[in-house]
């Protein structure tokens, strides 16, 4: 097994064949990931970072609910990250980890991140909406009901200067938060979001094809304690009965009708301090590597101009956000 070091030197070789990023933030990075990889246990890595080992079930006034974690800044606070994780994906052990990378990552600021609809122990009451509620998510344009438990935390803590991080679906929740919430946030990061619209079947199979590659971005970080932490979760967790879960069809149905690009568009240009992250891999399963090209050259160019921050990440599939040292590089560049 690598040292904490040797794992330093391999992440800062791997960040710097990208020629994407400062070499202060490679640098920040590598040592930021030998301290991740000085913890005995991913336990212990929680502990440190004030994660609880497991999350918080807030239900609003309407009785839907989301699971939460929401961690203290260990410095002088400057702002609020709020996190969106994928879709099915719970805050299991896997997901707190990479939580807790971003606790890590970030000792000034206060943490939040939400989880999504799952199996069990994880499926939550966010299924007490209306069949109407999900018939609208599904079909319509107002996706409001599928974020509204998260809208309403945010809402319940007076948040200011927050920054809003989103990978895969997450990163249309993020849009969503930022659409209809009270918040205006300073900053979306938007990790690989699904590229434009397909038909469902073609969805669900790409998506089937994202899993494979899986492994791959979790073993690159070389840190032990990551990989027992998504071992523990992998056995506590059906993931596919989670994904069949009426809430997962639907919120599946509204991913395949999404065209991401002229919705980041129609938000910038209504809250005009708004700037954008935008990472993609070009390899990405759910993604399209010449449309977001030359949809986010277009935004650059010609309605967002100087607010649109782009990473394209030559040869990279949809799971390189679980390169955890790949997302820090790319946060460093963009959080403020």
């Amino acid at each position: 097994m690598s040292t904490p070091k040797e794992i330093a030197e391999k992440t800062k070789a791997r960040l710097q064949s990208y020629g994407l990023f400062s070499a202060q933030t490679i640098n920040a990075v590598a040592k930021l990931t030998q301290h991740q990889a000085s913890f005995a246990t991913y336990q212990d890595f929680f502990t440190a970072m004030g994660v609880p080992l497991k999350p918080t079930l807030f239900v609003n006034k309407q009785g839907r609910g989301v699971y939460v974690v929401d961690i203290a800044p260990r410095k002088k606070q400057k702002g609020t990250l709020v996190s969106f994780l994928p879709m099915g994906n719970s805050l299991d052990q896997n997901q707190l980890y990479q939580t807790a990378a971003l606790a890590s990552a970030f000792p000034e600021y206060r943490i939040i991140a939400f989880g999504n609809p799952s199996a069990k122990p994880f499926a939550h009451r966010t299924e007490r909406l209306s069949l109407g509620d999900w018939l609208r998510v599904a079909f319509t344009k107002n996706s409001q009901p599928a974020v509204s438990a998260e809208l309403a935390y945010l809402q319940s803590q007076n948040i200011s200067n927050a920054q809003y991080i989103g990978y895969s679906y997450g990163a249309l929740k993020a849009l969503l938060c930022a659409r209809y919430g009270d918040i205006q946030p300073q900053r979306l990061v938007l990790l690989d979001p699904v590229a434009h619209a397909r038909y469902k079947k073609q969805l669900l199979t790409d998506f089937m094809f994202t899993m494979k590659p899986l492994g791959e971005y979790v073993n690159r970080t070389g840190l032990q304690t990551f990989l027992d932490a998504r071992n523990d979760a992998v056995s506590m967790i059906d993931y596919t009965k989670g994904l069949a879960r009426p809430v997962n069809v639907a919120i599946g149905l509204m991913l395949s009708r999404i065209e991401v690009m002229p919705f980041i568009k129609n938000l910038v240009e209504k809250q005009p301090t708004l700037r954008v992250t935008l990472a993609w891999g070009t390899k990405s399963e759910l993604g399209n590597d010449a449309h977001m090209t030359a949809e986010a050259h277009g935004l650059s160019h010609d309605v967002a101009p100087g607010r649109l921050q782009t990473f394209r990440l030559v040869g990279d599939k949809h799971a390189f956000a679980n390169d955890l040292a790949l997302t820090a590089a790319i946060l460093y560049e963009s959080i403020e």
